[in-house]
């Protein structure tokens, strides 16, 4: 190797360092940034290359040659709190779901429904034992007190209702958001296949990609698959969101006259298409199957208020004191549709042709069961929605793990980082020492010749 040859590999030692200092700069600098990835410096020994008769012996190799500036991910990693970031995404949505119920149906024994019908069961029994002189007073409470118990049930599904369409609201609204991650991860598709095809570095590229890819997870649990040339596709469910440099539109079906029952679907590309978590499926399912099965219950409830009464009663002339006969231009529904016939006090409260107040007594046996079945019902929606909270709680602790473990690898770590540089800096310092050392020997013999 000649001397020259030595200032070269000298040059090349100072130029990696001076890679390596960049580069540590670069990952410092962007020690906050959100989804940034660090970057290492890869390089190689050189291979000096010698064949036939000019191979020397005792000979060093070339120096050091910069191969790339490598992102460091871990592709499991990413995939693993990728994914559990969108169950987290949909097990909080669940959670608000359940908590718009209990907030719709609140009640807390000393108010709420349950209160209203201890007051209704007592204005019966007031009426059971009333005299003739306290009797149109006492009927006068009882319509009251029922007034206010279908004002509850109806106000109940009111709430309900507008829950769904809260619920209608944000999936429009997560889809305007997928819609444009998607167009993004596609022109970042193409950016990243044009800028490795020249040979160019793409890590903040793949940066901005992956931040765009962990949206489209958390909203729909979106699965990406990787392709040639660094573009990935990007599919919810069965059908692709994104293709290479092309995306397709999600969009979400809400039929006309939205109500409760009414399925909200979801296609792409007019594919039907099934989110397998995320947020978006978090309210496709409140909206399709949690809330459905509430009014369900709201309205069977409602039913079972107006039998119970009704039976007890019978009829104001032909007509039942309460009835949930849908109303022309109404929705369907029993809790809906519940409402008082009868606003002058002609129910029957005795037996034919007695005083005994039969039917005011066999109001009250009624209303108590009815209580004791939407006790029962509160029960239910308390215990389900503190499991659905408690869920959320857990997939958010498994979600801020996994991303721990991708941070690990892929975090900027300041103290590692400030350990690299020092190393550069010392590597850059005994690089341009050899230099100096060449030109000197160099200097000495060009001067010893000279003369």
């Amino acid at each position: 190797m000649s001397t020259f040859s030595s200032i070269n590999q000298a040059s090349r030692a100072l130029s990696a360092a001076q890679r390596g200092m960049e580069t540590t700069g670069q990952n410092i600098a962007n020690a906050n940034t959100p989804g940034y990835s660090r970057q290492r410096v890869e390089q190689s020994a050189g291979v000096l290359a010698q064949t036939g008769q000019q191979v020397q012996r005792n000979t060093p190799g070339d120096g050091v040659q910069v191969t790339g500036i490598a992102r460091v991910a871990d592709a499991l990693a990413t995939a693993t709190a990728r994914q559990d970031s969108a169950t987290a995404a949909e097990q909080k949505t669940a959670s608000q779901v359940w908590a718009g119920i209990e907030t719709a149906l609140a009640d807390t024994g000393t108010s709420g429904l349950s209160k209203d019908l201890a007051d209704l069961s007592s204005a019966w029994n007031d009426l059971a034992n009333a005299g003739e002189d306290g009797l149109a007073a006492a009927r006068s409470l009882v319509l009251s007190r029922t007034g206010s118990v279908v004002s509850t049930i109806r106000g109940m599904d009111e709430q309900l209702q507008s829950q769904y369409t809260g619920l209608t609201g944000q999936a429009l609204s997560v889809a305007s958001d997928v819609n444009q991650a998607a167009a993004s991860v596609a022109k970042l598709n193409e950016a990243i296949r044009n800028t490795l095809a020249a040979g160019g570095s793409a890590n903040e590229l793949l940066d901005q990609r992956e931040q765009h890819l962990s949206t489209l997870a958390n909203a729909t649990g979106a699965r990406t698959v990787q392709r040639d040339g660094g573009v990935v596709d990007v599919y919810v469910g069965n059908a692709a969101l994104v293709s290479g440099d092309r995306s397709s539109t999600l969009t979400i079906g809400v039929p006309d006259g939205a109500s409760i029952g009414k399925e909200i679907t979801v296609s792409v590309g007019g594919v039907p298409a099934t989110p397998v978590s995320g947020t978006l499926k978090g309210l496709l399912d409140g909206a399709n199957t949690t809330l459905p099965k509430q009014k369900d219950a709201l309205d069977a409830f409602a039913t079972t208020v107006a039998t119970e009464v009704n039976s007890a009663v019978g009829t104001v002339g032909s007509v039942p004191l309460l009835t949930t006969e849908k109303l022309p231009l109404g929705r369907a529904g029993a809790a809906h549709n519940l409402r008082l016939t009868d606003t002058a006090g002609s129910f029957k409260d005795s037996s034919d042709d007695t005083v005994d107040r039969a039917a005011a007594k066999a109001a009250v046996n009624g209303l108590r069961d009815v209580a004791t079945d939407w006790r029962k019902e509160v029960t239910d929606i308390a215990t389900s929605a503190q499991s659905a909270e408690n869920r959320a709680a857990l997939a958010e602790q498994v979600s801020l793990k996994s991303d721990a473990a991708r941070e690990a690898v892929s975090g900027v770590n300041l103290d590692e980082e400030m350990t690299n540089l020092v190393a550069y800096q010392h590597a850059y310092s005994a690089a341009a020492r050899v230099l100096t050392v060449i030109d000197e020997a160099l200097s000495t013999l060009i001067n010893a010749v000279g003369r």
